[in-house]
């Protein structure tokens, strides 16, 4: 056996291809919608980037005899799909999602140019977002990579800051949920496109 031929180096003629490049944009869908991507809806615009995380422990089981972790001795105890969006588009609606559980009415009234916000500590099912997805750019391709968690809650503190000769950016932070009706199943997805299409 030669070890001579062996490249120090990772790069192939495919390798720019394989890029996930710029901010990406972060959508949200129904469960309903998921085969039909033209009813996806944007969140709004975006700055700063964004970001797609699957937080997970994974346990390595002990056993008297063994001196470390042994093969098939490993199990997932805890999985959080998260997406980290910074918005720079701001909205009623983009506060209802950083709050959940809170509510908008017309203020004062049906004609006033104002949307009041406030929750009453209670977050209801609808409060849950079917899929959120962070969509960006696949290099050399006019494919998306595509990261979605599923029931999505925005967690963490709403915070807007205001500076001079700036804009405001409104990050939030989106994790999954388990479905208690597929809990075997992790609640996020990931689309990235198969090599060779659509180069």
């Amino acid at each position: 056996m030669s070890l001579s031929g062996l490249k120090t180096h990772g790069i192939t003629r495919e390798t720019v291809k394989n890029f996930i490049i710029d901010a990406g944009a972060v959508y949200y869908f129904s469960d309903e919608d998921y085969n039909t991507p033209e009813n996806w809806k944007i969140m709004g615009a975006t700055r700063g980037g964004n970001s797609f995380t699957i937080e997970q422990e994974i346990r390595a089981m002990e056993v008297d005899g063994a001196m470390g972790k042994v093969k098939g001795m490993d199990r997932i105890t805890n999985v959080i799909p998260t997406i980290v969006a910074n918005f720079i588009e701001m909205s009623p609606d983009q506060f209802l999602r950083a709050l959940p559980g809170a509510s908008a009415v017309d203020f004062p009234n049906e004609d006033s140019t104002h949307k009041k916000i406030t929750r009453a500590l209670e977050i209801a099912l609808s409060d849950y977002i079917d899929n959120i997805a962070l969509v960006g750019r696949v290099n050399g391709t006019n494919q998306p990579f595509i990261g979605i968690i599923k029931n999505g809650l925005a967690e963490g503190n709403m915070e807007i800051t205001t500076t001079h000769k700036d804009e405001s950016v409104l990050t939030i932070t989106f994790q999954g949920r388990f479905d208690p009706d597929a809990l075997e199943e992790e609640p996020w997805e990931i689309l990235y496109p198969k090599q060779g299409i659509d180069y």
